[in-house]
């Protein structure tokens, strides 16, 4: 299941709240029970973090099946592979862990998000998204209904990236629910994507599984 060149995350101290952190890495190379990574980045400091041997970690990563698998782990110490590395225990594949219910896992996520039609009249509203995975969209409207269940729209909303930025996305997708607003109710929209390029789906997968991590470790999740 593990292999070179894969991302994964690191979760120290996840049954202490107070001492929690959170990295990211590369495994280099891997054997049975051995995993090979690069040196882990902090990423609140965006700094290259030393874990002593026998830090006890969290880790998670993306699989090729796109499903995201946990294991707890441990530093067992540092070799040279060309680059030095951290050395950590594997468990071993019988020993992963899905943290996915479904296709993809929905976290919170609150922010403005166009959506356009892609019939012959161009329809478009504004939403307030709800949350959000890398296979759709949930948000809420208090304007007039402007599409039906089954239509093809193009949704266009902002991430924010590990830079501080905004990356701007422009996703297909096909509105799979649809309530009208009402004067006690705003209306509720379910966009479900389509067509996702890989490197798009992979990085929504690590945007919702870092929110995940972060909402966790505040005791929001």
């Amino acid at each position: 299941m593990i292999k070179a060149g894969m991302r994964l995350t690191l979760e120290s101290g996840y049954r202490e709240s107070t001492l929690q952190q959170t990295y990211r890495c590369k495994v280099v190379e891997f054997t049975e029970d051995v995993i090979y990574i690069s040196y882990p980045l902090n990423e609140e400091t965006q700094r290259s973090a030393f874990l002593l041997k026998g830090t006890k970690l969290l880790a998670t990563f993306i699989g090729y099946n796109q499903n995201v698998y946990t294991f707890p782990t441990e530093v067992t110490g540092r070799e040279i592979k060309g680059m030095p590395v951290v050395k950590l225990f594997y468990p071993g594949d019988k020993k992963l862990k899905s943290i996915q219910r479904r296709n993809f896992f929905r976290v919170p996520f609150t922010v403005k998000a166009v959506i356009e039609s892609e019939q012959e009249q161009q329809a478009v509203m504004e939403i307030m998204t709800k949350n959000i995975s890398a296979g759709g969209v949930a948000g809420s409207f208090h304007h007039s209904l402007l599409f039906n269940e089954k239509d093809s729209v193009v949704v266009r909303l902002s991430l924010p990236n590990r830079e501080g930025t905004l990356q701007h996305l422009e996703l297909k997708g096909e509105v799979v629910r649809i309530t009208a607003p009402t004067s006690c109710k705003v209306g509720q929209l379910s966009i479900k994507f389509m067509d996702m390029e890989k490197q798009t789906k992979e990085m929504m997968i690590r945007y919702t599984l870092k929110r995940q991590l972060d909402l966790r470790r505040k005791g929001l999740l």
